[in-house]
């Protein structure tokens, strides 16, 4: 029986996470060390987006600030469902930010066979840009991306409380044959926020593959540094 199950079954514990998330455990430590409070917009950082794209379904996008020291600040979230990428975009355009890299998933450059164009042509005329399509990597891959980044996340409680729901429900598909956990993810509410952090996570591994070093010199209030992360990250 695996720790959390454990908790849940023979202690009766209702803060342990289910045994069948991705993320239950990582983010309930994000919480008990203080990591899910308020968490204000930097302007001296520039904002990463990552977005799940939905056509009928949920669109989902998360904006992340990353310091000089490594520190993962998601600052801001949107789902929603039933619009277009205007009303997207037009979102974007309303908030005060400064963006370093727009993330779509490999399927933004597939071509509607209605209008003949993919929707990162759309969204480039909408005026969102820089963008970087995510090469694609297997779901196990991306959950293990994730992962890596959770224990240096910073959330804003208020900004981002419906993709921390998404984060801390993700979970696995239950096999009630087998009475265990398949391999794949359940497709639900909590989907769309889970995918487009696995596509922020995936695409700043891409732009930079090597991993930071955190410099016991930097002061800023995070813990890093206050200075743009555009120098080290840009393609």
């Amino acid at each position: 029986m695996q720790e959390d199950e454990f908790r849940q079954e023979l202690c009766c514990s209702f803060d342990a996470p289910n045994s069948g998330t991705y993320y239950g455990a990582l983010m309930q430590q994000a919480e008990a060390e203080g990591r899910i409070t308020s968490v204000p917009h930097e302007p001296g950082l520039r904002v990463w987006t990552a977005w799940d794209l939905g056509v009928d379904d949920s669109t989902a996008i998360w904006f992340v600030q990353i310091s000089r020291g490594g520190e993962w600040r998601f600052i801001d979230y949107i789902e929603d469902s039933g619009a277009g990428l205007d009303h997207y975009a037009r979102l974007l355009s309303q908030r005060p930010y400064v963006y370093e890299m727009h993330i779509l998933p490999h399927d933004a450059a597939v071509r509607e066979l209605g209008s003949g164009r993919s929707r990162i042509e759309t969204l480039h005329e909408l005026g969102v840009r820089p963008t970087r399509i995510v090469r694609q990597h297997s779901v196990a891959d991306g959950i293990n991306a994730v992962r890596m980044v959770l224990p240096r996340a910073w959330f804003d409680a208020a900004k981002c409380a419906a993709g921390i729901r998404a984060l801390r429900n993700y979970r696995r598909e239950w096999n009630e044959n087998a009475q265990t956990w398949r391999a794949s993810p359940v497709h639900d509410h909590a989907s769309h926020g889970a995918d487009a952090a696995r596509y922020v996570a995936l695409g700043v591994r891409e732009e930079q593959p090597a991993p930071l070093a955190i410099d016991p010199m930097e002061t800023g209030a995070w813990g890093g540094s206050r200075e743009s992360a555009t120098s080290w990250m840009r393609v």
